[in-house]
C-alpha cells in the first residue's frame, strides 16, 4: 500500500476486471487482442517477422502528444494513432522499399530518417525522434556486433525460454533497462523487453515451434501510461481525490520520480492479483480454455481503454512521463 493512502489496489475492482478478461476469454473475444489480429502485425513467423517485432518494440514508447494534434497516421485508408500509428510508419517505410528494420540500417539510423519516416498525416513528427535514432542505432549495432545482424538468432538460442530472452535482452540492449530505485530498493519494470517477448510470443504462436515459450506465464504486465489508467477507470487501482486532482492539473512527472514508480508498480500488481482471481474463478467447465496470464489482463486493458477512450478521458487522466521506457 502506498505510504500515504494515494494508491491503493481494489479487492472488488480486481474481481471485476477478472469476471471481464475470463467472460473474454470464454467467449473467444479475448483472440481480438492477440498479436495477429492487427492488420498492421507480420502475420509471418520467419526472420523477417521477428525483426520487424524487435524493431517496432524498441521504439514502442511515448507516443502521445504534448498539446493539440494527436500523431495520426492514414496508411491503406485506415487512420491510426499512437502505437499503431508508428506500426504503420514502419510498414509504409517497408513498401518504400526502405530495409527499415535491417540491423545495417539500424546501426545507421540518423534523426533526420526518423523524422523522415515518423511523419503524421498533418505533417507531424513522432516525439522524441532524436532518443528513437539513438535507441535503434545502439540496438542495430549491438545485433550487428554480438547476434549476426538479427533479433531472430536471440530468440532461437532461448530454449524455448521467456526468462532466458528476457534476460538476453535486458543484458545486451542498454535501452531495453527499465529499472528504478524507490526508497533505495532496486525494482524493476521492463515494459518494452517484456512486451518484445510477448509479442515474439504472439507472432510465433502455432507457427514457428522457437517461440513456443514455456515460461510465459512467467511475465508480468507492461507498466505504461495506459494500463494504469484503465485499472483505475474499472476500479481495481484507486486513486485518492488529490491524486486525481493533481493528475488533471496534467503535469508531467519527472521520469523515475517516486509517483510514477508507485503508479507502475501497483499496477503490476493489480494485474498479478486480476490473474490470481480469473484462475480461481474458472470453474470445470473451463479445463479447455488457455492458461490466462499476466499479458491477457494487459492486452485486454490496453484494448479496452482505446475502446473507450473518450469516457476513459474524462474520468481518469493517465500519467504522463517522457521516458524510453513506455
Amino acid at each position: 500500500e502506498h505510504s500515504d493512502g494515494e494508491l491503493k489496489v481494489s479487492k472488488s475492482g480486481v474481481e471485476t476486471v477478472a469476471k471481464m478478461v475470463l467472460d473474454a476469454v470464454r467467449s473467444g473475444k479475448i483472440r481480438d487482442v492477440d498479436f495477429d489480429a492487427s492488420d498492421l502485425h507480420p502475420k509471418g513467423a520467419d526472420r523477417a517477422a521477428i525483426e520487424w517485432v524487435f524493431f517496432m518494440d524498441s521504439i514502442n514508447f511515448s507516443f502521445w502528444t504534448e498539446e493539440g494534434a494527436k500523431f495520426v497516421v492514414t496508411y491503406k485508408d485506415k487512420s491510426y494513432t499512437g502505437y499503431f500509428a508508428g506500426c504503420a510508419c514502419v510498414n509504409r517505410a517497408i513498401d518504400n522499399g526502405i530495409p527499415i528494420t535491417s540491423a545495417d540500417y539500424m546501426q545507421n539510423i540518423t534523426v533526420e530518417d526518423v523524422k523522415k519516416v515518423f511523419v503524421a498525416d498533418d505533417g507531424g513528427i513522432i516525439p522524441m525522434a532524436e532518443q528513437r535514432a539513438q535507441v535503434l542505432s545502439e540496438a542495430g549495432a549491438v545485433l550487428n556486433a554480438k547476434f549476426g545482424g538479427s533479433f531472430y538468432h536471440c530468440v532461437e538460442n532461448c530454449g524455448k525460454s521467456a526468462v532466458k530472452l528476457l534476460a538476453t535482452i535486458v543484458e545486451n540492449f542498454e535501452s531495453y533497462r527499465d529499472f528504478g530505485d524507490f526508497k533505495g530498493k532496486k525494482v524493476s519494470f521492463l515494459k518494452r523487453a517484456q512486451i518484445l517477448v510477448a509479442d515474439v510470443y504472439g507472432c510465433l504462436k502455432n507457427k514457428n515451434e522457437i517461440g513456443s515459450f514455456y515460461d510465459i506465464g512467467e511475465l508480468t504486465m507492461f507498466a505504461d501510461y495506459r494500463v494504469p489508467q484503465a485499472l483505475a477507470y474499472l476500479g481495481a487501482l484507486h486513486y485518492s481525490s488529490k491524486l486525481l486532482k493533481s493528475l488533471r492539473s496534467n503535469p508531467i512527472l519527472p521520469s523515475g520520480c517516486p509517483l510514477e514508480m508507485e503508479l507502475r508498480g501497483f499496477s503490476i500488481k493489480a494485474c498479478d492479483d486480476i490473474v490470481d482471481v480469473a484462475k480461481r474463478l474458472r470453474t470445470a467447465m473451463d479445463i479447455h480454455l488457455r492458461t490466462i496470464t499476466a499479458i491477457d489482463v494487459d492486452m485486454f486493458l490496453w484494448a479496452y481503454r482505446r475502446e473507450h477512450a473518450v469516457e476513459i478521458e474524462k474520468n481518469v487522466p493517465y500519467h504522463r512521463v517522457r521516458s524510453i521506457n513506455y
